[in-house]
């Protein structure tokens, strides 16, 4: 086994400073925080190995990565004793899918060489990937893996390969340390992946405030119409009690939302066009044939039996031609307004816009809810 420690000062990443007033970082100090990720042989713990151990963690004005290599076929047993040791100065542990698979892993490696895995149990966990995926469509990530979250917080890699390729660049590398004592550029390789999951969880860990956005104490000062071009769009602004000065923005849906200097934005395109609204109560009406409509039965029951029959779900609406907007959810929408879409199936959802609708606090501290969550 070789342990490698490489030590950074903190303005080398995005690092915390005062605005990170977040969870864990408005909880913890900063030498209480770890970060951990290891690479292994294969995805069970029952025929693989784990061959390297990283541990990320913030100490008087840097931050250091310390590496735990496997360069033999034996030192895995003290590889996680010394990893257990090591967190054991710290309170919180945190991680990317490290739930599902890191912590598993070596308890069941624990379990194998008879090693107490206290230190890695009862430390208090944070599990990043559970934390932060919900948001990666919000913020127009292509998937959530931890490299996207990386390349927006403008983080670039210099490793090119993911776990699963580094399993044949450890083998390769083993057979060249036993023939010919090794391959630097091969440990290079293995190290750098490692130590770069590290360093990518500590700059991630910037947007774990996201999680207050849902919870966010916001105030809906007003709402008007503007043109650009051939579209209209409501323009909703709001004030927040966010710490620090934030300054970004997301698009969900065509709706785009921006954060800047303690204010929130929201622009929502209206649409004129015709939709549907679907009546609930479909058995308490008849679809009129000849008419192609639906009508209510205290009404159509005196009608000619021949001209109505019992209307199906999908065509007991009434279409209505207006100018309308999108919301993201039905939600308490649809206990105060009528809900519209294109067909019965459609997962977009309209409510009518109206002039009134302007004034409407509730309404938009509601619709601000729906963009974030």
């Amino acid at each position: 086994m070789i342990i490698y420690e490489n030590m950074f000062p903190f303005d080398a990443f995005m690092l915390p400073d005062a605005s990170w007033n977040f969870y864990p970082f408005n909880t913890y100090e900063l030498n209480e925080i770890c970060y951990f990720d290891i690479e292994t042989t294969g995805l069970s713990a029952d025929t693989s190995n784990v061959y390297l151990i990283g541990l990320g963690y913030y100490d008087c004005g840097h931050f250091r990565v310390k590496q735990w290599f496997a360069d033999d076929y034996n030192s895995e047993k003290q590889m996680i004793k010394e990893f257990l040791d090591a967190i054991s100065s710290f309170k919180i542990i945190m991680h990317y899918n490290g739930a599902t698979f890191d912590i598993p892993y070596i308890n069941k490696k624990c379990k194998r060489h008879k090693i107490n895995p206290a230190p890695l149990n009862e430390i208090k966990s944070l599990d990043m990937y559970t934390t932060l995926r919900k948001y990666a469509p919000v913020l127009g990530l292509p998937n959530k893996k931890l490299k996207s979250f990386e390349k927006y917080v403008g983080l670039y890699r210099d490793d090119a390969f993911n776990g699963g390729e580094l399993i044949e660049v450890y083998a390769e590398y083993m057979q060249r340390k036993y023939i010919n004592g090794g391959d630097e550029m091969l440990l290079h390789t293995l190290l750098l992946h490692n130590y770069e999951d590290i360093t990518g969880m500590s700059s991630v860990a910037s947007l774990l405030f996201l999680r207050k956005l849902s919870s966010l104490d916001v105030i809906f000062e007003n709402a008007s119409v503007i043109r650009e071009g051939q579209n209209e769009y409501i323009n909703a602004e709001y004030s927040c009690a966010l710490s620090g000065n934030y300054n970004f923005e997301f698009s969900i849906n065509d709706i785009q939302v921006k954060y800047s200097d303690k204010k929130v934005f929201i622009q929502i395109q209206i649409i004129s066009t015709t939709l549907k609204y679907f009546f609930d109560d479909y058995k308490d009406y008849y679809y009129m044939i000849n008419e192609d409509t639906v009508m209510h039965k205290s009404v159509a029951i005196y009608t000619d039996s021949y001209v109505r029959r019992k209307a199906k779900k999908a065509e007991c609406f009434v279409t209505k031609s207006s100018s309308f907007i999108p919301v993201q959810k039905t939600g308490c929408f649809s206990e105060k307004y009528h809900i519209f879409k294109t067909e019965l199936n459609s997962k977009e959802f309209f409510v009518e816009m109206k002039p009134e609708l302007l004034e409407n606090k509730e309404f938009f501290t509601e619709y601000y809810r729906q963009c974030v969550i």
